[in-house]
């Protein structure tokens, strides 16, 4: 199925402290690394990608990929508002899924039901929810005003946190599956992904 005018955008510039590595080049269970397991994902559902960081690394593994692009994220890196400042368009028309690189549970099932919700009301970001917290940085931000907008203004004043952007635009939460958003952040996790 077609996707009309929805483009994909990976987030992966985080330094990944707490891991220790970069968790975009974390081995996947289906082939790979999590970032190009995550792509193969998002090509299967006919999306076009832009991938943005600013590690060197990343761009090797796009290169052989068609319809994908890695964007460079400009030092300083500011985090993943900042990094979608780079891609989220001024002019409407052009929304994008958003999606981190470290959730490796996602599947296309789960993106479909994100996809299908946002679909109902275009005209407002959808955004993931555990049935605990939200999880913004899964979600899809429709480009153009008040979107863009209100994205520069926060940054431009030193404010880089995804919820207080949240909190200031047009949006819903989407009910997931609490598995499917597992995101890991230090190597424990990593026990509780497949291998």
């Amino acid at each position: 199925m077609r996707l009309l005018q929805l483009r994909a955008c990976v987030l992966c510039g985080g330094e990944s402290r707490r891991m220790g590595r970069d968790k975009a080049l974390l081995p996947s269970a289906a082939g790979g690394v999590w970032l190009t397991a995550l792509i193969e994902r998002l090509l299967s559902m006919d999306l076009p990608v832009v991938v943005v960081s600013g590690r060197p690394a990343h761009q090797a593994c796009v290169n052989k990929l068609k319809r994908v692009r890695l964007l460079p994220e400009p030092a300083p890196w500011n985090g993943p508002l900042k990094a979608l400042s780079h891609v989220l368009s001024s002019d409407p028309g052009d929304p994008l899924l958003v999606l981190p690189v470290d959730m490796p549970c996602l599947t296309t099932a789960v993106l479909h039901q994100l996809i299908d919700a946002w679909r109902r009301d275009p005209s407002t970001a959808a955004v993931a929810d555990d049935g605990d917290v939200c999880q913004p940085l899964l979600g899809i931000y429709p480009s153009g005003p008040p979107f863009q907008r209100e994205l520069m203004d926060q940054l431009n004043r030193g404010d880089h946190r995804w919820q207080n952007w949240l909190g200031r635009i047009p949006h819903r939460r989407v009910l997931l599956p609490s598995h499917a958003l597992l995101n890991a952040n230090c190597p424990e996790d990593l026990a509780t992904f497949p291998v």
